[in-house]
């Protein structure tokens, strides 16, 4: 028992110790090469098997975007590197509008990739281009205008029949797309298709509370181990854990002496979050009594609860529903809890 005391204050002192990943909102990536027009395009999509109508339709939305930049600058300024920025609104409402920002490239430079001391990619300074919206980013590398016109006319329908049928791509839901295609006279020349992994996490956390349990006001202590399951976008949204807690009882002696009747329990639960915004975790558990010093409990005891954040993730309230005397009493409890 001092060893565990012990353990929760430091976890305490210290905090708690969680591995976390930042959300991804667009998880799947698809980089195209295309020799014949010396291009480099790169679409990420927020899923692919929903979303793959963004790749057919690009060669389309591409040539009404080259017309406005076309029409926007002079001659002379078409021969010279460029930065385009599309984005696309928001708004339902209007989710056809655009802003459309053409800048000159202040640092032109050319870049290179090396892999085992080989120059495998090697791009003169050129056109930059990125298109954003709700559910896709494209970026685009062209050595020129007119090369990026040549994009208007290329098909991109072999890129997603090749892909409809990869098992990287029918893998489990929750894995995004990692993949590279080169796409050489309509077809697809070679590629490598491989999956992100969904960042599920472990985490360790250190808590104290104040309970009521009767008549009886009674602090407590608890150690948390979670393992948190995570979506293809890297969102917790489902959580197992195991806890450890140690609930301190008043008494008084016969004597009027004070007493302390430590009562422990090991409790299992699993929990959902529903919040966009942030973790907020609703909770259902069961837990069963290792020790008991305290005459609230007899025989055999186990507990139900249901956990629910107030507001801010490291309050809770847990009402929590006792079945003691071989589980033949029932008791109603409710405690207020704050995580490290």
């Amino acid at each position: 028992m001092k060893h565990i005391i012990r353990l929760i204050v430091c976890f305490s002192l210290f905090g708690s110790v969680e591995l976390s990943a930042q959300p991804k909102q667009l998880p799947d990536s698809i980089r195209i090469e295309i020799p014949d027009h010396r291009a480099i395009v790169t679409v990420e999509l927020r899923k692919y098997s929903s979303d793959k109508s963004i790749l057919t339709d690009f060669p389309k939305e591409l040539k009404q975007l080259v017309d406005k930049i076309k029409s926007s600058l002079s001659e002379s300024d078409r021969s010279t590197p460029k930065v385009v920025e599309v984005n696309y609104s928001t708004d339902q409402d209007a989710p056809y509008d655009y802003n459309l920002i053409i800048k000159d490239q202040t640092d032109p430079s050319t870049k290179l990739k090396v892999n085992n001391e080989s120059v495998v990619e090697l791009l003169p300074p050129g056109w930059d281009m990125v298109i954003r919206s709700a559910k896709s980013s494209i970026t685009i590398y062209v050595p020129d205008i007119n090369r990026l016109e040549e994009l208007t006319t290329v098909d991109f329908n072999p890129v997603v029949s090749f892909l409809d049928v990869h098992p990287e791509t029918i893998r489990h839901e929750r894995m995004g797309i990692i993949s590279r295609l080169i796409l050489q006279q309509g077809k697809v020349e070679s590629a490598q298709v491989s999956h992100r992994y969904p960042y599920d996490m472990l985490g360790l956390q250190a808590g104290v509370g104040v309970g009521l349990l009767q008549d009886k006001w009674y602090p407590e202590f608890n150690f948390t181990t979670a393992f948190y399951f995570s979506n293809r976008y890297r969102k917790n949204v489902q959580r197992i854990a195991a806890m450890y807690e140690l609930k301190v009882f008043p008494a008084r002696s016969t004597e009027g002496a004070y007493l302390i009747e430590p009562t422990s329990f090991i409790s299992l639960s699993y929990g959902l979050n529903f919040n966009k915004e942030r973790p907020r975790w609703n909770a259902f558990g069961m837990g069963l009594m290792v020790n008991n010093r305290s005459d609230l409990f007899t025989g055999k005891t186990m507990k139900l609860f249901f956990e629910t954040d107030i507001g801010n993730p490291k309050l809770n309230i847990i009402p929590e529903f006792y079945l003691t005397e071989d589980y033949k009493k029932s008791l109603f409890g409710i405690k207020l809890t704050y995580k490290f």
